[in-house]
């Protein structure tokens, strides 16, 4: 799907893939809120279900009582339900939507009532199917009896449908998934907005006279439409005790049906607690299919998981984008789980419950050690490896062995077993049983080592509880010890597994144990099993390959990279921080104090920590794991997964503290704000590739609201920083309890580091504000493809509706020089590309299956916005946009090293104005100035009045120091899309280049022409060609155009791609798309 949207929409896509775009403020506008979006697990019937029913109900039950109160006291059609219970029973809702149905036109029946009916019967008919298919053999009694309750329900919807006038619903089902989506999420407010106030009136007959026949009745005659009131009955002239029985019990009843219940009867219920009820004991079927969604969520994403880590093990996927991908898997479970199990009892929610319901369903026997309890069925002989029951007994299995001896030492006998296994084993000659040995012994042997890394980092908190030191102190000290002595990446999990250990009842154990625990220690243990050549699929079943090579693929490759630049000249991670922190000393010595000075000294030195832990140096050795290992480092050097959330986690820490940095010390900003002006006033000759590099990144953190000024520079480096203090005074952001250090802090400085993004969001891509996402994502692109259109009633014309998101693409584009129209057609072709999909899905779901309801492709399930996640994670870590693969600290350095360079020059000429702030020694006033405060005053000063001799000692210096962003990457190369190349590209002017190099026409290679695209243009000296695009044309002719002419109708680069290529003889160049 997002793969198929993005060929829709590639020119679009590279239009918005241009400098940074800028955050606007919106206080002084009035913008839409976005549609929501929301990454759960949508295209399952059981999520679908529950989605809706609730709101069904709840808008049933609140009609129904409004139209109670509004019919006249002697009105006795009135079913005898409950309307004061969140939850009715199948006859309740037929018999309220009937009477709904009676008094309430086709035509004020709310269409989003309509859309919640078709969605819970089509969900419940999907799950019909399935308790058919599940019970055809040796079907279980609940399960059978789920089946003839799921029927009872189809039945009871498709009547509430006929008597709610939505006959049509049944007959086409294509016509409301779209409405419903857009209505999305849907809240108490907005249904009551929806409730009918207004009914179609009955005249009721009056109570008979004595004498009169009493079947000579008025027919009931509708009138007309009525509010909220009451008529009166007259009374009779019969006999007086009779009147006065008859008269009492009239009273009684009116008295009973006028107070009706209260009016906030439902105000403190949840809308997810209304519901129908089925009244089925035993495993109720709404259950069966909550637990046979989840598994499927499970499926689904510990398929999609084995493909990253072959990814990362075959292919030279970076370890921490799986790590990312991993932790945004797990969260997805664990909101899908809390989801999915709302409603049912806490005993109904732990792992060993729904692993059992399954078993029970399946018939195949969970708690059966081995397979032998799945021999003689070869559709269930895999059934425990897909519920993920071997996971969860080799879990079971440690903290029995654990508790046994309680000193952290695997007993006598696991240790036998555990000492035999063998990382090298070949598991391709190996027998079934020996392959879930070999597992079994790794996750034992592992966790051994997990829980021995944990308790040693608990016995330094608790030495700080035994200090002497004021009992007020211990608390806080130890809490802020804690924070330093975090497991990099698992810290939760290591928790969790640490306390299993502590408790003493396995029924206890079974009933913390949830089955994203469970999940998350598969995704634990796959990740070494793919990277070893092994994968189970649910088609194919275990697969079998030969490992990587192991100078190619080994858990600690990308993480010596961060640390150290193993094999590299350059500088990692540690020496950076390093030099990064003595800097800071030295230059600090002797002067007035800075702001925080303290606190980014601690922050820096976490660095030794953080780098202690990847290499496998405790703070103790006197708790350590004493289960036997050939590897000493074994917790990191065999568990790609804990080394990918490991380096995620450190690429997101060594990002976040140097901004940190940046925010007391603003020389990087100042040197950005210097730079932008001695480029655009002619101090220097051309564009300096590193300083284009960092003013596309970090405009947000350099220029107020990221918008690099055109003129006026001083006062815009004024207003910067101005607005910098203030964010220092007031921070908004997420605090941040930075691992190896004990300082929590706040960011002010703006950033669009989509890793950071995802952590601060607890990895749910779907809660990144429009304010936040950076519009150079595809997470933005696609918002913006999926904005509602809007046509003008005076012009006709189609726009985007005025989200923020949309408002800041639209400015943003405009800043780069498009101007009306063009920025709205470049917005409009991504939500057009997206529309378009939809028509086509939808119209091969009726081609393919015209009696099932379409899906609308905006409800992406959790592997596909995986997926777009893992395009921008990418960007993030090592593709075209690296902010967190940078090595931040490192270039730091260098921008002070620039600016020690500038004053030396200023020094050695005598220059006036850096004079006038130096002391004797010439260095800047010691009792007054800090360096930043005094680098502030000088460039400020120069830029405002252009100081010749200051601004020129400036450009030499910059110029002189010309690198590219490469020489600071930790990474031996970046990657751009399906090319890789060790730098990045760029022709001066942010265009996207497509390296098609590589691309031949040469047999071998085997690539299929729907792979490439033809394109004709004028090959130019430096082996690129330019086009101008056009959306409608695959092979755009572009003969015509050179340079010069391109120069002389001012054609925007926008308008352009540029291809890089292998120029054939005809003049066409082939890339691979």
């Amino acid at each position: 799907m997002i793969g198929r949207w993005l060929q829709l929409c590639k020119y679009s896509i590279h239009c918005l893939s241009i400098s940074s775009f800028p955050c606007l403020s919106t206080s002084s506008v009035q913008l839409h809120d976005s549609i929501t979006i929301t990454m759960t697990s949508k295209l399952y019937p059981n999520y679908a279900y529950k989605r809706d029913i609730g709101p069904l109900v709840y808008w049933v039950l609140q009609t129904s009582n409004a139209l109670i109160r509004s019919l006249p006291s002697s009105y006795t059609d009135v079913p005898q339900v409950p309307l004061d219970k969140p939850q009715i029973t199948l006859q309740s809702l037929v018999s309220l939507s009937k009477l709904i149905g009676k008094h309430v036109d086709k035509e004020h029946i709310p269409k989003t009532v309509l859309a919640l009916l078709q969605s819970v019967i089509e969900a419940i008919t999907t799950s019909h199917a399935i308790f058919q298919r599940l019970a055809t053999k040796k079907p279980h009694p609940d399960v059978e009896n789920g089946s003839a309750s799921l029927e009872a329900l189809i039945v009871a919807l498709n009547e509430s449908a006929i008597a709610l006038h939505g006959w049509e619903l049944l007959l086409h089902p294509y016509n409301l998934s779209d409405y419903l989506f857009s209505r999305l999420p849907l809240t108490k407010e907005k249904l009551d907005c929806m409730v009918i106030k207004e009914f179609v009136a009955l005249d009721v007959p009056e109570a008979p006279e004595a004498g009169q026949d009493s079947e000579k009745k008025k027919p009931q005659q509708a009138g007309p439409l009525v509010g909220h009131q009451r008529r009166q009955v007259k009374p009779g002239k019969g006999k007086r005790g009779r009147r006065r029985k008859d008269s009492e019990a009239e009273k009684s009843k009116a008295t009973e049906t006028e107070e009706g219940p209260p009016e906030d009867v439902f105000s403190k219920k949840p809308l997810e607690s209304f519901g129908v009820t089925l009244g089925q004991d035993g495993m109720t079927p709404d259950y069966i299919m909550a637990v046979y969604d989840l598994f499927r969520e499970y499926f689904d994403l510990r398929a999609y998981l084995q493909d990253v880590w072959y990814e990362v093990a075959y292919d030279g996927l970076n370890i921490a984008v799986a790590g990312a991908l991993s932790n945004a898997a797990i969260s997805v479970v664990q909101r899908s789980e809390d989801q999915m199990l709302a409603g049912f009892s806490d005993d109904k929610k732990s792992y060993h419950s729904v692993m059992s319901t399954m078993s029970s369903v399946f018939r195949f026997d969970a708690e059966a050690e081995g397979t032998e309890a799945n021999k003689g069925d070869a559709h269930l002989a895999d059934a425990k490896e897909m519920f993920l029951v071997h996971a969860y007994h080799d879990l079971l299995d440690f903290i029995t062995d654990y508790r046994k001896n309680g000193n952290g030492k695997p007993t006598k006998r696991m240790m036998k077993e555990v000492k035999h296994w063998n990382p090298d084993f070949d598991l391709r000659c190996a027998t079934m049983e020996e392959r879930l040995k070999w597992r079994r012994l790794y996750t034992i042997h592992w966790l051994y080592h997990l829980v021995g890394e944990l308790t040693s980092r608990m016995l330094v908190v608790a030495a700080v509880l035994h200090k002497k030191v004021p009992d007020s102190m211990k608390a806080k000290e130890a809490q802020k010890e804690e924070q330093r002595q975090r497991l990099l990446g698992l810290d939760g999990f290591a928790a969790l597994i640490k306390n299993l250990t502590y408790e003493k009842s396995d029924l206890n154990n079974r009933k913390k144990i949830l089955p994203h625990h469970v999940f998350q220690l598969q995704c634990i243990v796959d990740s070494l099993a793919v990277t070893k050549g092994w994968t189970f699929d649910l088609l194919k079943g275990h697969v079998l390959i030969e490992p990587p090579d192991a100078d190619k693929f080994r858990p600690m490759r990308d993480v010596n990279r961060f640390l150290l630049n193993i094999g590299d000249e350059r500088e990692g991670f540690l020496k950076g921080f390093v030099d990064l922190r003595h800097k800071l000393m030295v230059e600090g010595a002797g002067r007035p104090v800075t702001e925080n000075y303290v606190q980014i000294q601690e922050i820096l030195g976490s660095a030794r920590v953080i780098y202690d832990q990847f290499v496998g140096k405790s703070s103790t050795q006197g708790h350590k794991s004493q289960s036997h290992t050939i590897d000493p480092n074994v917790l990191w050097n065999y568990s790609p997964f804990l080394c990918g959330v490991g380096l995620a986690e450190a690429l997101d820490l060594q990002f976040t503290s140097i901004m940190y940095v940046w925010e007391q010390h603003q020389e990087p900003a100042i040197l950005m704000h210097l730079y932008n002006m001695l480029l655009r006033e002619g101090y220097l000759d051309k564009p300096i590739d590193l300083f284009e590099s960092l003013q596309q990144l970090f405009a947000y953190g350099c220029f107020s609201n990221g918008m690099v000024p055109l003129s006026d520079f001083g006062n815009a480096l004024v207003e910067y920083l101005s607005l910098l203090a203030n964010g220092r005074r007031n921070p908004g952001g997420r605090l941040r309890a930075q691992t190896g250090s004990r300082v929590a802090y706040r960011l002010a400085i703006a950033h669009e580091s989509f890793l950071v993004l995802l952590r601060d969001n607890d990895w749910d891509i779907c809660r990144i504000s429009e304010n936040e996402v950076p519009l150079s994502s595809l997470l933005a692109k696609l918002r913006i493809a999926r904005t509602t259109p809007v046509y003008d009633q005076d012009t006709g014309k189609k726009h985007l509706d005025e989200t923020i998101l949309v408002v800041r693409a639209e400015v943003a584009l405009s800043n780069e020089g498009l101007l009306g129209d063009r920025v709205e057609e470049k917005l409009l072709a991504m939500a057009d590309a997206l529309e378009e999909l939809n028509s086509m899905e939808k119209q091969q779901a009726k081609d393919s299956a015209p009696k099932v309801a379409y899906k609308t492709p905006n409800d992406f399930n959790a592997s596909e916005w995986l997926d777009l996640m893992k395009v921008d994670v990418m960007a993030d870590i090592d593709g075209d946009r690296p902010l967190c693969g940078l090595n931040l600290a490192r270039l730091t350095c260098h921008i002070f090293d620039m600016f020690q360079d500038i004053e030396d020059d200023l020094y050695a000429l005598g220059c006036k104005g850096y004079l006038d702030l130096c002391g004797d020694d010439g260095e800047y006033d010691r009792k007054i100035f800090t360096r930043t405060s005094a680098r502030r005053i000088l460039f400020v000063g120069a830029m405002d009045v252009k100081d010749e001799q200051i601004l020129r000692v400036a450009a030499r210096t910059l110029a002189h120091s010309a690198g590219s962003l490469s020489e600071y990457i930790y990474w031996d190369k970046l990657k751009f899309g399906a090319a890789e190349r060790s730098s990045p590209e760029t022709d001066g002017h942010g265009e996207t280049a497509t390296d098609a190099s590589s691309c031949t026409l040469e047999e071998e290679e085997k690539v299929h022409m729907d792979e490439c695209e033809v394109v004709k243009g004028v090959v130019l000296d430096n082996g690129t060609v330019w086009i101008r695009t056009n959306d409608d044309e695959t092979t755009t002719d572009a003969s015509s155009f050179t340079l010069k002419r391109f120069k002389e109708e001012n054609v925007h680069r926008d308008e352009c791609v540029v291809i890089k290529g292998v120029a054939l003889d005809d003049g066409t160049v082939w890339v691979r798309k």
